[in-house]
Parts: structure tokens; C-alpha cells; sequence
């Protein structure tokens, strides 16, 4: 089974780098430079240790011109290999953050296109996705530079060794007999890190969600005190976070200490034999110099091909976790290519609609149908499924059962583009981005012109407030719009709809969150809004569906009552009960959730 296990390992790790490999081949003309200049610095720089050789015999016999020529090379040389080496490492470097770039860009887009299921479950949520996009990218990165050790090291490896072969290739075969043993001794470290990083990671992902925790509850907090509790929580995690690499970097700085104490054993051997070679005039003194610097120049590379084993091991897992989410299925299909979502639509069935969400029935057997220009609302208890409605319509998730039709073509088959161009949603939750009023307007399409942001304002009644903002329609409306009032966001909100000019309309209790005063304000942006619309309302308020067509009354995930207003008055049954509530002053309806 232990073998079965890493086996499977070896092969996700195999599989893993080629992926890797791939980001980085795609820049082949740069890797072409790197790896020219890397082969070109290699020999440069062994050709030194010989020269040395050289000189020393030169000087030794005082020919004063040899000893001239042999520095002139030794210079040029040296000058070559410093400029190749300059390039080598400065366009690895630039390669490394261009291929961490391009892996950012696949995560944010991804997370932008995986459903809410996904981030509804994902453990350490926002957080730990941003930790992956920042730090795991950064593991990444930082280990890649080491692939331009690739065209450097071994080269320089091979040539060095060639000059000690050239030099005495049987005290090179001594000096190299410790090789199998660093080669055991690394691989025992690597499968230890390899154990111990992806916890590291975890923990890493976990404070970077309590990090963000902090910043989006930063008002409960001060107004709870619980500023020590979460200051606990983050501590501990952060201790277990820095055990985890207190083990990582105890197994990585092993292996430094101990090949190098190889590596000055076997030196001190070798010093031992070639001297002794030149005192018994067997060897000169130049072959001497040749040898031992050949042999302490090669002492940086096989201590870099150490360091990069054991660091790729990082890499690898790093790697695993971004492709991981860059490569999750899609929970929801794109819908089939080149089926767009009619324009002249007659009908939207729900047919026998179920929902699960985390184990729970959210939805049950739901059935009903809205024709073209309907208005309909979902009214209902805390948790009775209205929202989830909508979010089918949305498709943020896929029915569990049942099917969803569009004249009797399944809404999973029209392209998902297509359908979301044709619905635009005001939610209660408003979401504004950290940019301009005029931009988060132009956000509902990108296909009307901006000239038409102020008459969309004046029709959502925001026009008056903006015009009265610092900078009108060029104000930058702070994180999440947190510079602007309930009623503000909500009008900006209505605009971008208008904006969208989408034929399907939803209203996700679009004013339960507003006094009274900001509602009536939002209210007549949402009637010029719905004109000529298709529109599904999710309502707080019974007073603000009033004159809707047609009211459906939902409990526990099902639909208990339809009928307009006054006919569900009338009934004295769910519906009457919520009115006789809210008129009575108590609302049986808080902000729902479903």
C-alpha cells in the first residue's frame, strides 16, 4: 500500500511539473536566451580553472609573455561570463514573474466563473483563495528562478568535472564516490517536506481568512469587544503555522550542513593526495591549482542542485493547489455553444424544482410558469427558498431535480453568457465596486455608450444626489460603495440595471434594508426600472407588491398559496398572517437569506 501511495504521489508530482514546464515554455524565446547565456557563462567559467593552470606554470618557468596572453584570455573570459550571467538571471527572473502573472490571471478569472456552491464550501473562503493567489504564486515563483540553474549548473557541472577527469581521473573517481549518498539523504528530506508544506499552506490559508474576517466584521468586532477573541484565534493559528515551517526548514537546512561536511571531507582527502602528488614531482603545481579551484567551483553547483531539489518539492505542492482550482469542473455547464437565449421568449416553467444545498432540502417540487411581461413576487418566511429561486434562474446553482424551461427548452442549454445578458438582478446586498459612480453605472453592459449614464441616473432618481457629490459622476464610492448611504447604493445599484437594459428583471428584497424615506426614493427607480419588463420580485414588504399580478407564498421550500393580494387576503391563511403582522407593527419577515 506505502508503495501503491507514492507511486500516485510521484506520478501527480510528474504531473504537476509538466504543467509547469508548459507555463514556462510558452516564453520560448526568452528561455532560449537564458539557456544560451547559461551554457555560454558555464564555459566561460570552467575555462578559468584550467587557465590557472596555466599561469601557474608560466610564472613558475617566468615567461613573462605567456603569462601576459594567459591574463588577457583570463579577463575575456571573465567579462563574457559576467555579462551572460547578468542576462541569464535577470530575464529568468523577469520569465518567473511573468509566469506568475499568468497564473494569478487563470485563478481570478476562475474564481469569477466557479459557482456559489463552491465558494458557499470552501472552508477557509475569500481568504484562502487570496492566500493561494498571493502566496502559494509566490512559492512558485521564487522557485522557478531556480530553472535557469537548469542551463547553467549541469553544464558548468559537466565541464568542471571534465577537468578533473582531464586532470586525474582516478582521484576524480574517488572524490565522487560520496554522490549516491547525498542522493539518498535529499530524497528522504524531500518526502518529509513534501509532508509538512501542504499544512503549511492550510494554516497560511486560514489566517488570510481571518485577516479577512477581521476586515469585513471590523464594525462587530470593536462593537462586540471581541477584538481579543479573534486576536486568540489568529495567534493560534499562526503558531501552528509557524511549527509546520519551523519543521519545513529544518528539514531544508539539513541538507546544506550535511553535504557540505561531505563535500569538505572528501576536499580535505583530495588536498591531502595532490599535494603529496606534487611534493613526489608526480604532479606540478599548477595541475594542483587546477584541480583544487575546478574542485571548489564545483562545490557551488552541487550545492545548487541541492537547494533546487529540495525547493522544487515546495514548487510541486504550490503548484498542485493552484492547478487544483485553475482545473475544477465548472458545477455549472456553460450551456451548449452557439444556443442563445431567445429574444421573443413566451414563457418560463419551473416544473417539479428541487434544491440541495449542504444537506439541507432548500427547495421542494416547486412548480409554476411567468409569461412574458409578467410581474411576479415570492413572498415567505426567513429561509422558504425565495431567493433560491432566483438563484435557479441565475443559474448560481443547478436544480437537484426537476427542470427549469424556456418554451420548453431546459435553461441549461442556452450559452450561460447569453442567459445572464438577458437578466439583470438588484439585490438587497448591494455590491458596488471601488471605482467611480460613472463606472460601476457602465458595469450593468458593456455595450451602451457612456453617454447615456446621465439619463439612466435621472430614471433610477439618483441623478440628484450624485450631481451634489464631490466629483458627480466621477466619485469613487469606496470598498463594497461603503462611502454612500443604503438609499445611494441602491439607486447606483438600479442604475446599472437600467443600464443593462435586460428584458428579465429581479428583485431580491431590493428595499428591505432602507428607511422609509431612502425606500420611496429607491421605489420610484424601481417602477421606471420594471417598465416593459419581465419581473420577479422577492419582497419584505407586503405594501411594495400590492398591485403585482400575481403573489406566490412560499414555506419550507414550497409554494402553499398563489393569487393577487387581495385574493390571498381574502383566504386568511399564510399570506393574511404576515399582513396582519406587519400591519400590527411586528414583521414575521426578516431579511431573508434563501
Amino acid at each position: 500500500m506505502r508503495k501503491d501511495a507514492d507511486l500516485m504521489a510521484r506520478f501527480k508530482l510528474n504531473a504537476e511539473l509538466k504543467k509547469l514546464i508548459g507555463e514556462v515554455t510558452g516564453h520560448r524565446r526568452l528561455i532560449a536566451i537564458v539557456a544560451i547565456t547559461g551554457v555560454i557563462y558555464a564555459g566561460a567559467y570552467s575555462r578559468l580553472a584550467l587557465l590557472l593552470k596555466d599561469l601557474t606554470d608560466f610564472l613558475g618557468q617566468g615567461d613573462t609573455e605567456k603569462i601576459k596572453g594567459t591574463i588577457g584570455i583570463a579577463l575575456a573570459l571573465a567579462l563574457v561570463s559576467n555579462v551572460c550571467k547578468y542576462f541569464h538571471l535577470y530575464l529568468m527572473n523577469y520569465i518567473t514573474e511573468l509566469v506568475g502573472q499568468s497564473l494569478r490571471n487563470k485563478l481570478q478569472y476562475k474564481f469569477s466563473q466557479l459557482s456559489l456552491s463552491f465558494h458557499n464550501s470552501y472552508t477557509t473562503g475569500p481568504g484562502g483563495l487570496i492566500s493561494r493567489t498571493l502566496s502559494d504564486v509566490r512559492t512558485i515563483q521564487d522557485g522557478l528562478r531556480m530553472v535557469a540553474d537548469i542551463f547553467l549548473h549541469p553544464v558548468l557541472f559537466v565541464l568542471l568535472l571534465g577537468n578533473l577527469i582531464y586532470l586525474d581521473w582516478k582521484l576524480t573517481l574517488f572524490a565522487f564516490s560520496s554522490l549516491p549518498f547525498i542522493a539518498i539523504l535529499l530524497k528522504n528530506i524531500s518526502r518529509s517536506i513534501r509532508k509538512y508544506t501542504p499544512m503549511g499552506f492550510q494554516y497560511l490559508e486560514k489566517m488570510a481568512g481571518i485577516i479577512k474576517e477581521t476586515l469585513d466584521g471590523v464594525r462587530i468586532i470593536q462593537a462586540f469587544n471581541l477584538a481579543p477573541i479573534i486576536e486568540k484565534k489568529f495567534r493560534d493559528v499562526g503558531t501552528s503555522y509557524t511549527d509546520t515551517r519551523k519543521m519545513v526548514h529544518s528539514r531544508t537546512e539539513l541538507a546544506g550542513p550535511l553535504t557540505e561536511m561531505i563535500a569538505t571531507s572528501i576536499f580535505m582527502i583530495v588536498l591531502f593526495y595532490i599535494t603529496k602528488e606534487v611534493a613526489l614531482g608526480k604532479a606540478t603545481t599548477g595541475s594542483f591549482m587546477a584541480y583544487t579551484t575546478s574542485l571548489l567551483m564545483l562545490n557551488p553547483s552541487l550545492k545548487r542542485a541541492q537547494e533546487t531539489y529540495v525547493r522544487i518539492q515546495e514548487v510541486l505542492v504550490a503548484a498542485g493547489r493552484i492547478y487544483q482550482i485553475v482545473e475544477a469542473p465548472h458545477e455549472v455547464a456553460t450551456g451548449e455553444l452557439g444556443r442563445l437565449f431567445p429574444e421573443n421568449w413566451e414563457k418560463i416553467s419551473f416544473k417539479n424544482v428541487s434544491l440541495t444545498l449542504g444537506g439541507n432540502n432548500v427547495l421542494e417540487q416547486v412548480s409554476f410558469e411567468v409569461h412574458r411581461g409578467d410581474t411576479v413576487a415570492l413572498v415567505g418566511e426567513s429561509g422558504s427558498g425565495k431567493s433560491s429561486i432566483l438563484n435557479l434562474l441565475l443559474r448560481f446553482f443547478e436544480p437537484t431535480s426537476g427542470e427549469i424551461l424556456v418554451d420548453n427548452v431546459s435553461l441549461e442549454k442556452f450559452e450561460l453568457k447569453s442567459l445572464r445578458n438577458h437578466m439583470a438582478l438588484v439585490s438587497q446586498d448591494v455590491f458596488l465596486f471601488n471605482d467611480t459612480i460613472q463606472n460601476n453605472i457602465l458595469a450593468g453592459s458593456s455595450e451602451r455608450s457612456d453617454t447615456e449614464v446621465v439619463e439612466i441616473a435621472k430614471s433610477a432618481n439618483a441623478y440628484d444626489f450624485i450631481s451634489k457629490m464631490p466629483n458627480d459622476f466621477q466619485t469613487v464610492v469606496g470598498d463594497r460603495g461603503g462611502l454612500l448611504s443604503g438609499g445611494e447604493k441602491q439607486r447606483i445599484s438600479i442604475a446599472r440595471a437600467l443600464f443593462k437594459n435586460a428584458p428579465i428583471l429581479i428583485l431580491d428584497e431590493a428595499t428591505s434594508a432602507l428607511d422609509s424615506s431612502s425606500e420611496a426614493d429607491v421605489q420610484r427607480g424601481l417602477e421606471a426600472l420594471m417598465k416593459g419588463r419581465t419581473t420577479f420580485v422577492v419582497a419584505h414588504r407586503l405594501s411594495t407588491i400590492q398591485a403585482v399580478g400575481r403573489i406566490y407564498v412560499m414555506k419550507s421550500g414550497r409554494i402553499i398559496e398563489v393569487g393577487t393580494h387581495q385574493e390571498l387576503l381574502k383566504a386568511q391563511k399564510e399570506y393574511f398572517r404576515f399582513y396582519q403582522l406587519q400591519n400590527s407593527g411586528a414583521d414575521p419577515t426578516p431579511t431573508s437569506v434563501a
